[in-house]
C-alpha cells in the first residue's frame, strides 16, 4: 500500500482475514473507522518538516 494512499475497505478485509480478525459486522465497521483514522493520523505526522530541526537529547529519567 503506498503511503499516499487511503486504506480501502477490501484492503482492511484482507488483512483482518491475515491477522484472524473476525466478530460481527457492526464491530468490524467500527474497527475500519479506527484503523483508518489512525492511518489519516499517521500521514499527518509524515507530513511534518522537520527539516534543520534539531533532536531532543535523550530522554533521562529521574532516579530517586
Amino acid at each position: 500500500m503506498a503511503s499516499d494512499k487511503q486504506l480501502t475497505r477490501e484492503e482492511f478485509d484482507v488483512l483482518a482475514e491475515k491477522f484472524g480478525i473476525s466478530g460481527d459486522p457492526a464491530y468490524i465497521d467500527e474497527l475500519f473507522s479506527q484503523v483508518r483514522g489512525v492511518f489519516i493520523g499517521a500521514q499527518a505526522i509524515r507530513e511534518i518538516d522537520v527539516t534543520n530541526v534539531e533532536t531532543d537529547m535523550a530522554f533521562m529519567p529521574r532516579v530517586n
